[in-house]
């Protein structure tokens, strides 16, 4: 028996329409763009100096195209966090460098995403999928390493208008290394005191003037501070070819290729963390001896840039990347206190993504009388494909609770139960930065996408079934900011996003009640901010300061007579602080401090009135580094994250409801012994700190932070 089920939901209206036109116009009358206006002369082209990723603190652009104004006039939370922060501190994965800019924490996830490695929560929500690489969504479901990434850009709020379908509390993007025409070779060799050692090379050769070869590689393999049996071990390689470079016409062509086959960690038992008991050994393995992952990631790109005139740019992007994980994970579930013992349950994860993108983009500035307009407009073709295959449940094993002893589970089989899921998104935007005069700046657009989800399953009957939805989404963002002097601003910004049924995991539901349902309405949030950005000390430091508020709605809850309805909402209030750059030649400074109120404003009676899940009132973070000699630095870094709540009933057995704060304090010190080699020592938790890294929503597990452990690393440059 086939089931085909087909949404029959109202289509939102085309509200940017207009907007939709307006590009079109653009993209194909050229000649409108010179009648009755003044084309400058140049264009503001991003340089070097605004993206000094390796030798700065601070950049003064973002990356994304759709960002037409310097970070100090844009309306907009936006961090960047450069690849000399991450060399300091030996970040390898994207995780470790977001420890740089506060409101985000982690979450251990349920089942088969337990080791998905990125379960973020950002400003209050999952920020999962939300990832970007280059601007292009990176649906890779393994650690994504910074092996071959340049920074790390972190914007939040509603961001609708930039990527279409996401979630309410932005976007994280990974900018990856390109070809140069330069002659230039980096790597490093460190080991570690957990056993873990790490080998990388960056190669650049400069062809000719225009011409330029880049190579990327990674090794790391070796163990996990303060974690028995659980070990990393991860290669990468990345290739890039540049052409034109320095020209008006530009090509680069990136591959990328990661493996990773790892022993996973599942967690250990909370059993004691509220005192009732005693704990857990934190370094105690409760998986199997059979668990594993793997995983591999290809990703393709070529980029076209052509500059069309002194201030028009045309870029064309083209993707294709297909990851692929295969995971047995043992992870500790119920566990008694009387009898002593825990059971341990298997879960095993199949999953392919693929996802085949074409983004086209114009942007240019024009002046009108007094107006200076800098316009960004584009279109994005996007398909993407998510297939889940299940194995055979196996019975959970008992053994145990303090002293677990090794269990096997049978061969894996597939059980027939499949979802393959695949989104196809056809999407324009248009964005008009304008200067009024010398002391306003309004930033206004939106964005229209038509979306297309099918979701073929295989039930655990082994019934097959066909769900779609199509719709329309609509965002838009508008910001209005006053120059009291040139090196700062004061702003006011609205900014909106939605996600349809499905649309971060391409996973449909045929349950009526179910937010992932084709008739439910898409999600809708909204984001206003009011904030101030200033570059002082010669625009070498940059401090910034934001007041925010988030409103979700069309959230799935619990009437009170037992209906369901779309009328829940949710909201998230704070402040944030940020300060980045030099105080000095020789002082070297990025920190963030963010308060935030999160709560069910409107829900069901068990949880309304509550917090958000892993989303504490306080985090602030710092990192700073002294140079007192031209060849000796001295680095200092800290971790503040204040209490989350776990369960969001207040009918829940959870065994543990809350995760106690924690602070986490690193140390670094380089000494360079001659212009190309470099010694760095770094010590991470330095008081050994024993904290809660992340927990799952049933508060019945979590990883512990890692122990005090030291890492000693080589660099060479020439």
């Amino acid at each position: 028996m086939n089931k085909y089920i087909t949404s029959k939901k109202h289509k939102t209206a085309n509200y940017l329409g207009a907007s939709v036109v307006t590009a079109t116009v653009l993209l194909t009358s050229p000649i409108i763009l010179q009648a009755e206006s003044t084309v400058l002369q140049k264009v503001d082209v991003v340089g070097v100096e605004d993206l000094d990723y390796s030798n700065s603190y601070k950049v003064n652009k973002s990356s994304s195209s759709k960002v037409t104004q310097d970070l100090v006039d844009t309306p907009q939370t936006i961090t960047v966090i450069t690849k000399k922060v991450m060399e300091e501190q030996q970040a390898t994965t994207l995780v470790e460098a977001l420890r740089n800019t506060p409101g985000i924490t982690l979450n251990l996830g349920e089942n088969g995403n337990t080791n998905s490695k990125d379960n973020i929560n950002m400003r209050g929500f999952d920020a999962q999928g939300s990832i970007y690489k280059d601007g292009i969504r990176d649906l890779a479901n393994s650690s994504k390493d910074t092996f071959n990434t340049e920074a790390v850009e972190v914007t939040k709020g509603g961001v609708g208008a930039d990527n279409g379908r996401g979630v309410s509390s932005g976007y994280i993007n990974q900018v990856t290394k390109s070809a140069t025409n330069k002659d230039e070779v980096a790597g490093t060799l460190g080991y570690s005191t957990a056993k873990n050692a790490r080998l990388t090379a960056d190669l650049n050769k400069k062809l000719n003037e225009t011409t330029g070869v880049r190579l990327n590689v990674m090794k790391q393999d070796g163990e996990v501070a303060g974690r028995d049996e659980v070990e990393i071990d991860r290669t990468g390689i990345a290739g890039s070819v540049g052409f034109g470079i320095g020209t008006a016409t530009r090509t680069t062509i990136n591959y990328e290729h990661t493996e990773q086959d790892d022993v996973p960690d599942g967690g250990i038992p909370t059993v004691g963390l509220d005192g009732s008991a005693q704990k857990a050994d934190t370094s105690t393995f409760y998986g199997s001896s059979d668990d594993f992952e793997e995983a591999k990631n290809d990703t393709f790109t070529i980029k076209f840039e052509q500059d069309i005139s002194d201030n028009t740019i045309f870029t064309n992007t083209s993707r294709y990347a297909k990851t692929n994980q295969e995971m047995l994970l043992t992870s500790p579930f119920n566990f008694s206190t009387t009898a002593n013992t825990v059971t341990r349950s298997m879960h095993a994860r199949w999953q392919e993504n693929e996802i085949l993108t074409n983004q086209s983009n114009f942007t240019t500035e024009i002046q009108t009388g007094m107006l200076l307009h800098k316009i960004s407009t584009g279109i994005e073709l996007i398909k993407e494909n998510q297939v889940t295959k299940n194995y055979t449940s196996q019975t959970a094993q008992t053994s145990s609770l303090y002293n677990p002893t090794n269990i096997s589970w049978s061969d894996l089989t597939l059980s027939g139960q499949k979802s393959d899921g695949e989104t196809t998104t056809v999407g324009a935007y248009l964005f008009d930065s304008i200067n009024i005069g010398e002391k306003f700046i309004f930033t206004g657009g939106g964005r229209f996408d038509k979306y297309d989800t099918t979701n073929d399953i295989v039930s655990s009957t082994l019934v097959p079934s066909t769900i779609e939805d199509k719709g329309n989404l609509n965002s838009y963002k508008a910001g209005l900011v006053y120059k009291p002097l040139d090196n700062g601003s004061v702003y006011i910004s609205r900014a909106t996003t939605q996600l349809a049924p499905g649309g971060a995991n391409f996973t449909l539901s045929a349950t009526t009640t179910s937010a992932n349902n084709p008739n439910m309405e898409p999600q809708k949030s909204t984001t206003d901010e009011i904030g101030t950005k200033w570059d002082l000390l010669n625009n070498r430091l940059s401090l910034t300061t934001a007041i925010y508020k988030t409103v979700v709605e069309n959230e799935t809850m619990t009437e009170s007579d037992g209906s369901t309805s779309q009328n829940g909402e949710k909201e998230v209030e704070g402040i944030e602080f940020g300060a980045v750059g030099e105080i000095t030649d020789k002082w070297n400074i990025t920190a963030g401090l963010a308060k935030m109120n999160t709560e069910y404003t409107n829900s069901t009676s068990t949880n309304e009135g509550l917090s958000l899940r892993f989303s504490p009132e306080h985090t602030a973070t710092l990192w700073s580094t002294y140079k007192f000699t031209s060849v000796f630095n001295v680095g200092v870094g800290a971790r503040y994250v204040g209490t989350q709540t776990v369960t969001t009933s207040t009918t829940s057995t959870a065994p543990i409801k809350k995760i106690d704060e924690y602070t986490v304090y690193d140390a670094m010190a380089s000494y360079k012994f001659n212009k190309n080699l470099t010694y760095q020592l770094n010590i991470y938790n330095l008081t050994d700190e024993e904290y809660v890294s992340n927990m799952n929503n049933a508060g019945r597990r979590y990883t512990p932070g890692a122990s005090r452990s030291g890492l000693l690393t080589l660099a060479y440059k020439f």
